[in-house]
């Protein structure tokens, strides 16, 4: 695939496929999936480095503009965020600048260079009641999290009118780049441990396996998608009910697993009782059905 510069001529820094945020669960595999198909990609760590990932913090927005003008991809596709949601709550004006003033003037360069733009939203701009939630609902975040993930959003089309919007629910998979845990593998350490495993009753989500999630998307470009569109698994278990099934595919304890209730944890920021995402709109533009998340466990199973 031919490399153009932004002068016409051929140049090593110019890619065919950005991802920003590929040190992150989602982004290596959305990385992954780019090279598997063929795209000339590259992608960007945060924090600790990562080999052969560029350095970038979406706090400094001269920076990450930079990047994309010098780099020129055909796309961007951005998961990159602040996503503890607890520390969102603690530092609201840097959750601001990482989750929504980066996304916009990201937008509005790749807008003006004329580059598709996928951002990657989460299930927390619903306040969860009566999930599962379509994207006709209306958002209502509770925390800061969530509310600057949704400027994220509002910002990144009104800018870039024909970008893609993917909303992710709970994230999870095997992460090779980073050792950080996610919502599965967090619990299969401790049961792996013999540690006794907290898990709330009265949170319920449509958990997003990365992999699928990343062929997704991509899918989703191949089609021409513009808009919103959630994509997870299409199950809605609680958290408790995901430690039942872990410990069914993998053979674990299950009596390991410790109910709890969200509505008595302290925590610094309010969570979503219900924030399960409706993949139906997906599956009818794609014509293909998403992964149960029992499905989704037993493929993390057969390619650990």
């Amino acid at each position: 695939m031919p490399r153009l510069s932004s002068s016409g001529g051929d140049s090593p820094d110019v890619t065919d496929l950005l991802v920003i945020g590929a040190s992150g669960l989602l982004g290596e595999q959305l990385l992954a999936e780019a090279k598997r198909r063929g795209h000339d990609a590259v992608g960007t760590y945060a924090g600790d480095p990562v080999n052969g990932l560029i350095p970038l913090n979406l706090s400094d927005l001269v920076a990450a503009v930079t990047l994309v003008r010098d780099r020129r991809p055909k796309t961007v596709l951005l998961p990159a965020a602040m996503t503890g949601v607890d520390a969102c709550e603690s530092h609201p004006d840097q959750a601001q600048l990482v989750n929504a003033d980066a996304p916009r003037e990201i937008a509005k360069a790749c807008h003006t260079l004329g580059i598709r733009l996928v951002f990657f939203s989460t299930d927390y701009v619903f306040d969860g009641r009566r999930g599962p939630f379509n994207e006709r609902r209306r958002p209502q975040p509770l925390n800061v999290y969530g509310r600057t993930k949704l400027a994220g959003e509002r910002n990144v089309v009104t800018a870039h009118p024909e970008a893609l919007v993917v909303r992710t629910s709970a994230n999870f998979g095997w992460g090779r780049a980073r050792k950080k845990t996610n919502s599965v593998t967090w619990i299969l350490e401790l049961l792996r441990r013999r540690q006794p495993v907290p898990l709330f009753t009265d949170q319920r989500v449509s958990p997003s396996y990365a992999p699928a999630a990343a062929r997704t998307a991509f899918d989703l470009l191949d089609r021409r998608a513009t808009g919103i569109f959630h994509v997870a698994t299409r199950s809605y278990p609680t958290r408790f009910e995901m430690g039942l099934e872990i410990c069914d595919v993998f053979g674990l304890e299950k009596g390991l697993l410790k109910a709890a209730r969200l509505a008595e944890a302290e925590l610094r920021a309010r969570r979503p009782s219900d924030s399960s995402l409706d993949v139906g709109k997906v599956e009818r533009f794609l014509d293909k059905r998403s992964p149960t998340f029992r499905e989704a466990l037993e493929d993390m199973r057969d390619t650990e």
